[in-house]
């Protein structure tokens, strides 16, 4: 068994070679489970970062390795022989490195950025400006007491005093801003009353989060899977719809641009750099849900066994599983 786990391993660049490690383990190859539609991503187990190269249609692992370097990966990909060809759509993360393995190994593939992905980079930067005006009230309540340390030297009977304002709904600014957490994830025909409320007074004492937030919903509305283009349509009656889902990514591009909030504007550019890939999400209708669901089951796997000590027992498992 421990023979058959190891048999695809490939042996580091003599440069990368540590105590710890000369070798990249490869437990699952299997050419038998390419398909046309193939997912990449990504994995964290036992310390390493680990590439499963899965099945759209099937959910059967194809590759596992130990990398997620593009070079490495190529070179176990050479064992798939003529079968890379057969690859129609191949469904990734938006990390470079998948792109150029994508680029290098499934030449007649289109790559489809997957959206769970891409929509949780436009949820983080909608957090990340809330998170930014947290932290400033949360540097102002530190500088207040860093200065009464300095006056109780000279004031032993003093004592700290910060006052925050209580809003209309009996929370402070800080827990406010806390609790608009949750609220931000949700479209607003979501919200609860209390919810609504909050948002309320959100969007009245930091206007800016309201006008991020409906980006990101401009955004969502885009990406729906109403306008994926209908499959049996010729590449010429795709055209139309194409141009249209274009040209209202053009729209909400400029809008982007003329609010000026550097999150969204950060998440804006990454839309922009992966353009094609996003855009191919209308004409494949494919996700990487398949492979976000193997993830499961590998943690599944790994809570079982409270951790992935036997590491060969691991792989072991995962190869008769799922593939």
């Amino acid at each position: 068994m421990q023979q058959s786990l190891h048999e695809h391993d490939l042996p580091l660049p003599p440069q990368e070679i540590t105590k710890e490690k000369s070798k990249i383990d490869v437990p699952i190859l299997k050419p038998e489970n390419i398909g046309e539609h193939m997912a990449v991503d990504e994995k964290y187990i036992h310390g390493e970062f680990y590439t499963l190269l899965t099945n759209g249609q099937t959910g059967k692992i194809a590759l596992m390795a130990s990398t997620t370097k593009n070079a490495l990966l190529s070179q176990a990909m050479r064992k798939f022989e003529d079968k890379r060809f057969n690859v129609k759509v191949l469904t990734r993360d938006l990390a470079i490195n998948y792109d150029w393995f994508g680029r290098e190994n499934f030449m007649n593939a289109a790559q489809v950025a997957d959206k769970f992905h891409v929509l949780k980079h436009a949820f983080e930067a909608l957090q990340d400006l809330r998170i930014y005006y947290r932290q400033k009230l949360l540097t102002q309540r530190r500088e207040a007491y860093e200065a009464y340390k300095i006056k109780k030297k000279s004031s032993p009977e003093l004592n700290f005093e910060y006052t925050e304002t209580k809003l209309s709904n009996k929370e402070t600014h800080r827990q406010l801003l806390a609790r608009g957490q949750y609220l931000l994830y949700k479209k607003r025909n979501d919200w609860s009353d209390s919810q609504a409320q909050r948002a309320k007074l959100l969007f009245m004492h930091y206007p800016d989060i309201e006008v991020a937030y409906d980006l990101i919903c401009q955004f969502r509305a885009w990406y729906s899977a109403d306008h994926i283009i209908n499959q049996d349509q010729d590449k010429a009656s795709k055209i139309p719809a194409l141009k249209v889902i274009n040209q209202n990514l053009d729209r909400w591009i400029q809008n982007v641009s003329l609010a000026d909030i550097s999150e969204i504007q950060n998440f804006k550019s990454l839309v922009e750099r992966n353009r094609g890939c996003i855009v191919n999400y209308f004409l494949t209708a494919a996700t990487n849900a398949i492979a976000e669901a193997n993830n499961n089951i590998i943690q599944t796997f790994i809570r079982a066994n409270r951790g992935t000590r036997n590491l060969d027992f691991f792989y072991f498992r995962l190869s008769q599983f799922l593939s």
